[in-house]
């Protein structure tokens, strides 16, 4: 590995905050994966991956971790938590900055009667994780309040995306699936109406009440596995060929809801990964459908084939 040179591993190790082997389970809402080489949490995420960029040494942005599958073989190189989290009203529009989780701007935008975001109380993950795969719920999606985003693509410094350019579609865009793959999105800029906080908020609790009632929300997940197959539910599909409640190891297809997918305690990554597969194969087999993951696997997947 070419970048290991004595002067990374001196870099790495200076730096303030770092840690060495930290387990990446405990910063995944599932709850599986291996270390990492070198750990840090900052609120300034841009400045650690031009640097690690200038060294050609391999990084990864984190963020909640909820639509992750790291690899028990863990992560090669930086995993960089970004922990930036500020926010900012400025009339119907809302800069977030890319850590901010998105139940928290939910109620920051209902808290400033601003409304049209309210569908984000069901959306676990952060603001960049948002941006990243136009999250979205309750049939609405980032795209459609998204004005801009804001961020660095290492080695050419800081940038603008309009939402055309960030090539927002299903659960991708441009900065998973495109020429934006090595950008890092530092802030989001929302646009909203002015509105009822109060409706707005009841309209939450009503959703985050039937949220939990169909989905494993108490248990340890990593949200919905698959994409839904156009003018279908993957969820239909999976309990349809008998496989809600299927397990590997610890890993289990949720009895309550069939694209989701819970750790029991002690699941490992390749439990999770060999009951996607299955889940896939099956499917194919019966409908002819290939179920597209939602979650992503990141890390030496490599070292465990």
């Amino acid at each position: 590995m070419a970048w290991r040179t004595r002067a990374n591993l001196d870099w790495l190790t200076a730096l303030p905050g770092v840690q060495r082997g930290d387990e990446l389970a405990r910063h995944t809402s599932l709850n599986v994966g291996g270390p990492a080489e070198f750990f840090i949490q900052t609120a300034s995420p841009p400045a650690l991956a031009e640097e690690c960029h200038r060294r050609s040494l391999p990084y990864l942005l984190l963020g909640a971790g909820t639509n992750l599958l790291v690899a028990d073989a863990g992560v090669e190189g930086l995993v960089i938590r970004c922990v930036n989290r500020g926010w900012k009203v400025e009339g119907a529009r809302v800069r977030a900055e890319a850590g901010l989780k998105m139940m928290r701007l939910a109620r920051i935008c209902a808290d400033q009667d601003l409304v049209g975001f309210e569908w984000a109380i069901g959306v676990p993950g952060t603001v960049g994780g948002a941006v990243y795969q136009n999250a979205g719920c309750w049939g609405s999606e980032l795209v459609e309040v998204l004005v801009q985003a804001e961020g660095v693509v290492p080695g050419e410094g800081p940038q603008v995306w309009r939402k055309d350019r960030l090539g927002l579609g299903y659960r991708t865009s441009a900065l998973r699936e495109g020429d934006l793959a090595e950008a890092i999105v530092t802030t989001a800029v929302i646009e909203l109406r002015a509105g009822d906080g109060q409706s707005a908020r009841r309209q939450m609790a009503r959703w985050a009440h039937q949220r939990n009632r169909t989905q494993p929300i108490k248990t340890r997940n990593c949200g919905s596995v698959f994409k839904n197959p156009p003018g279908d539910s993957a969820g239909r599909l999976v309990e349809a060929v008998g496989l809600k409640g299927a397990r590997q190891g610890a890993a289990q297809v949720s009895e309550q809801h069939a694209n989701f997918i819970v750790n029991h305690g002690g699941a490992t990554a390749s439990d999770v990964d060999r009951l996607i597969r299955h889940v896939q194969a099956t499917v194919s087999e019966r409908f002819g459908v290939a179920l597209e993951t939602e979650v992503e696997r990141v890390g030496r997947w490599e070292l465990q084939q």
